[in-house]
């Protein structure tokens, strides 16, 4: 008889209550317990979604013996010393991205997942979309032949400079809420991080980036050229490039479709992904998979490959002049 997986949720956010709706469908997970810090805000978290048990404490919801994976949806700047208060507690922890504000954050939270031989995982749920499967498919077959640039951008526009992604204290910006997504897919596409980088942003009156313009320059004449915003709207596409061809990614970051074309421009191959989720079911997917087959981590999205764009994603902040208060 197959293992029901126990889901506490260690926040209830907006996009806590995505991965709910998502997780729903994976046979296998049972929505079990939400937390926030006020009692109010899980009790309706829990009743929306079903489930068992609500809590006034994030500790309540780690001493809960019947959690068996945790889904933190805090914000950025709290990541950390959430997911330690999990690991801590032995929970695997599937963790929203970015995985923490920066390079020495990641290191200490991949230490103790090793030391205590617990699960942990970036929830970079875009790694596991079909879409984008079938497009490391196409490349991985040489549809398209040598990869020679990858073009990708993810921009929409807040409703107010009061959102938290405008808040610095708490990790805001448009870098790690949504440029994360095409830096993520840029690693996954070349399968390393860039040797240069070059990068400009316009930052707030409060120092957070708004917008922002990237390019990665790898060997081999390979580079990246990547956009991200939290006050413009963007057409949200990925373009891979190769030699005998490209691949369009429309609405990549959340899209269910893929276009190959040759060199010449005609399309000779399409997917379109069929399934009425938004996408977070196949990273919990992957997290049961891998505590079925007792891995401590993901083969899809490593922790060493975490803490590499998380490195990008720090010397990104430093070029364009972004600190938190914790550096």
């Amino acid at each position: 008889m197959t293992k029901q997986f126990n889901i506490g949720f260690l926040g209830a956010s907006r996009i806590a209550r995505k991965f709910a709706s998502d997780a729903k469908c994976v046979q296998s997970a049972k929505l079990y317990a939400a937390a926030a810090r006020n009692l109010e805000s899980a009790e309706t978290f829990a009743q929306e979604y079903d489930m068992a048990c609500s809590y006034g404490s994030y500790e309540e919801l780690v001493n809960d013996e019947n959690v068996d994976i945790i889904y933190i949806s805090t914000p950025n700047s709290l990541h950390k010393e959430h997911v330690i208060l999990c690991l801590e507690a032995g929970k695997a922890v599937i963790c929203e991205k970015p995985f923490a504000l920066n390079v020495q954050e990641v290191q200490e939270m991949i230490q103790i997942a090793q030391d205590k031989n617990v699960f942990l995982m970036e929830a970079m749920w875009t790694r596991y979309l079909p879409s984008i499967n079938r497009a490391k498919a196409w490349i991985d077959e040489g549809k398209i032949g040598n990869i020679k640039m990858f073009q990708g951008d993810f921009g929409f526009k807040s409703e107010s400079q009061d959102d938290i992604r405008f808040q610095k204290a708490l990790g805001g910006g448009a870098l790690l809420d949504v440029g994360i997504y095409p830096v993520s897919l840029a690693s996954f596409i070349f399968g390393k991080q860039p040797d240069h980088i070059e990068a400009k942003a316009v930052l707030t009156e409060q120092g957070v980036d708004e917008t922002i313009a990237m390019q990665f320059i790898y060997g081999k004449g390979q580079m990246a050229q990547l956009n991200a915003s939290i006050n413009l709207c963007t057409p949200r596409n990925a373009y891979i490039i190769g030699e005998n061809g490209y691949i369009h990614l429309p609405g990549a970051w959340y899209g269910k479709l893929a276009y190959l074309y040759n060199s010449e421009g005609k399309l000779i191959e399409h997917f379109v992904d069929q399934s009425k989720e938004l996408g977070y079911n196949f990273e919990l997917e992957e997290v049961i998979n891998c505590l079925t087959a007792s891995k401590t981590e993901s083969d899809r999205m490593r922790l060493q490959e975490s803490l590499e764009i998380t490195q990008t994603l720090d010397a990104i902040r430093n070029i364009i002049g972004v600190k938190y208060s914790i550096e």
